[in-house]
């Protein structure tokens, strides 16, 4: 038997019409207990549509990287450099329900880790709804310290939404990896 092949690359801007399809699939497995449809729906029209998402890929303060696993893309991850704050965030991370358990969320974390050590930076932000408990309890196995605690509003329901980081242990090989 084989191995399935995993790969973690920078995205794409043909990548993008996927990407909207991932949030989509993710946030109704995720959030649709908590956050009515309507709100979701009007948060994602705004925020991610392919025009939205076509502005963050030229930003030069925003990376994106893709997971694929067995040649399918299975989940991104969206990272911003926020200069005013002095803070490397992942801004999204999302994988696909059936390709969550296989090391896809730690691979692309550790993109997100070279991405703040270009900037020079010891640490990776992001923030997590408190209501997203399985992700929550994922980031904090996976090393990230909950330490500020802000609303966050999509459409018109509000939900507490936590703000940690985890320290870049090993910058030396973090800074040798692809």
């Amino acid at each position: 038997m084989s191995a399935v092949t995993k790969i973690v690359r920078s995205w794409a801007l043909a990548d993008l019409p996927t990407i909207r399809d991932i949030t989509w699939i993710t946030w109704l497995d995720t959030y649709s207990s908590f956050i009515p449809l309507k709100d979701l729906k009007s948060y994602f029209d705004e925020h991610y549509s392919e025009e939205a998402l076509a502005v963050l890929f030229r930003d030069k303060h925003i990376d994106g990287f893709v997971a694929e696993l067995g040649g399918k893309m299975a989940g991104y991850e969206k990272n911003m450099f926020r200069e005013e704050e002095g803070r490397y965030y992942v801004s999204s991370l999302y994988i696909l329900p059936h390709f969550q358990g296989q090391g896809l969320g730690q691979d692309l974390l550790c993109s997100a880790e070279r991405g703040a050590l270009r900037y020079g930076l010891d640490r990776v932000w992001l923030g997590v709804m408190v209501n997203n408990k399985s992700a929550l309890s994922w980031y904090q196995k996976h090393g990230f310290n909950f330490v500020e605690e802000l609303l966050f509003t999509m459409g018109e329901t509000t939900v507490s939404h936590v703000i940690g980081y985890r320290i870049i242990n090993d910058i030396r090989s973090q800074m040798d990896a692809p």
